[in-house]
């Protein structure tokens, strides 16, 4: 039996690109878990890659269905995923997976790779490099705990 051939040209026609939108944002001092000011009182704006970084910290810090200000796509299952008293073992790698899942809703999220937990009391430090359009970065994100959702 022999099966048709096509030219890729022939079934691939008029596909756009996507194109990045540019964004920016307002600059977020982590320690003092606000946006920063400067002495004069006015907000500084941070370019593309801050801005992305900062969705990301905030991604992760966000419990997935929790606010209904949030789509379903947006957070880690963290809470949920604690719950289920899994092995510490597997506990990490459904934590693993709930991250990337929830970080490659972004088209600018490369990888999500190198996950790092520390675990203290009732605290969890997640640490992962992600790769995003704008390079790898090292972040690292507390949860559980007084402080849930620092970052470091």
């Amino acid at each position: 039996m022999s099966y048709p051939v096509w030219d890729v040209e022939d079934v691939m026609f008029d596909v756009e690109e996507e194109v990045l939108q540019e964004v920016e944002s307002y600059t977020y001092d982590y320690n003092a878990r606000e946006t920063f000011v400067t002495g004069s009182g006015k907000t500084k704006r941070c370019d593309a890659k801050d801005a992305y970084i900062f969705w990301v910290i905030k991604c992760v810090a966000t419990e997935r269905y929790a606010h209904e200000a949030y789509s379903t796509d947006f957070g880690v299952e963290f809470l949920k995923i604690l719950r289920q008293n899994y092995p510490r073992s597997i506990t990490e790698s459904e934590i693993r997976r709930s991250i990337k899942e929830a970080l490659h809703v972004d088209n600018r999220t490369v990888n999500v790779t190198n996950f790092r937990f520390e675990w203290r009391v009732d605290e969890c430090y997640i640490t992962f490099d992600v790769e995003s359009v704008y390079g790898i970065d090292t972040v690292t994100v507390q949860k559980g705990g007084y402080l849930s959702g620092r970052i470091n």
